[in-house]
């Protein structure tokens, strides 16, 4: 297992207790780390790579972390709680090799930035710490709890950040135009790229640009931004975002529209675009979020594939997202009074 060695939000007890688990059952379990003043240097801002290999002969693709979170243990019968994406399973022996030689290389020991669990700071949780088992809920009903199974063979595509990731998705998004449809499902897109005070003139996210781009052409484009982590005053957060792109779209006239969403409980934590181009259905489905460093400097890794049945089955996850969605849109309405004026306000 090969970890982030500092995570946002750091390493939890219960993530210590969880590779504790894991060597204690014969597995090793490694961090990718950053220590300055030991004259160590990761070779990502994050290892944010979210993909498991089985036996060299499945591969596991996920938006998810591995985690409660986005994947509540509980039974959907009565519906869950929990943030929304999406994970994609493959035995393709192409794509699992290509998996396999990132995995490989990431965590090949010869480099200072892999360090072995139980290594400073990596070590176990406090004495008599109590894991957690509790997940899910039930105001979420879960309409699509059971998975779509396809089987034939189907033309895919590795994409992963730093290296390709960027132009593998604006490959596809190029490619779309009059008649055709993008939907796009994702925690975040920055309004813009680089430092916080800049604009999407000087540093425009390419991404973004991309799907407005699509619309330019013709084709129906719809953006699906996370509503429950988002902060509002951001001026590149995902409210910025939806009003940016609504805006363009009213000024052109474009077939273009962004909401933001919290239809699961938990927020969106998917990092999905849907493509329907010349009548065929692509998935773009894996960790990369919509920033620069997501790009440019993270460990990540997607998927692209052409197939009209998960097209159509992600695409009704989308449907059913985009209708419980808020519209981000500002509304000013007059103040009313009834019997008012201006008058001596009088005091006993």
């Amino acid at each position: 297992v090969l970890l982030e060695g500092g995570p946002v939000r750091g390493l939890t007890d219960q993530e210590r207790w969880i590779c504790q688990q894991i060597e204690e059952a014969g597995g090793q379990v490694y961090f990718m780390h950053n220590d300055p003043e030991g004259g160590v240097h990761d070779r990502y801002t994050y290892q944010h790579a979210k993909f498991v290999i089985v036996d060299g002969k499945t591969l596991v693709v996920c938006s998810e972390n591995l985690g409660y979170k986005g994947m509540p243990a509980d039974d959907k019968d009565d519906g869950t709680w929990g943030s929304r994406g999406a994970c994609l399973v493959t035995d393709a022996p192409g794509v699992i090799a290509r998996a396999q030689a990132i995995l490989s290389a990431d965590l090949d020991l010869a480099h200072k930035d892999i360090v072995r669990w139980g290594s400073d700071p990596y070590g176990p949780p406090p004495i008599g710490f109590t894991p957690v088992y509790t997940s899910g809920g039930w105001s979420y009903g879960a309409p699509f709890s059971i998975p779509l199974v396809l089987t034939g063979t189907f033309p895919f595509e590795v994409v992963h950040c730093p290296e390709n990731g960027l132009h593998g998705l604006l490959g596809l998004v190029d490619r779309a135009g009059v008649g055709d449809t993008v939907l796009v499902e994702q925690m975040y897109e920055r309004k813009y790229w680089g430092p916080r005070g800049s604009s999407p003139e000087r540093d425009p996210n390419p991404r973004l640009e991309a799907y407005i781009e699509a619309a330019r052409r013709g084709a129906q484009v719809r953006v699906l931004l996370d509503g429950y982590y988002d902060d509002p005053a951001d001026p590149r957060g995902n409210r910025a975002t939806c009003d940016y792109l609504n805006a363009i779209a009213r000024r052109e006239g474009l077939d273009l529209q962004a909401r933001l969403s919290n239809p699961t409980g938990l927020g969106i934590h998917n990092k999905m675009v849907l493509a329907r181009i010349g009548g065929r259905g692509y998935v773009h489905l894996g960790s990369i979020n919509g920033s620069e460093d997501s790009a440019k400097a993270n460990r990540e890794l997607a998927i692209q594939v052409q197939a009209d049945a998960a097209y159509d089955y992600l695409a009704a996850v989308f449907a059913h997202d985009w209708e419980v969605a808020s519209r981000p849109y500002r509304l000013y309405l007059p103040i009313i009074k009834k019997s008012w004026g201006f008058g001596r306000v009088g005091t006993n």
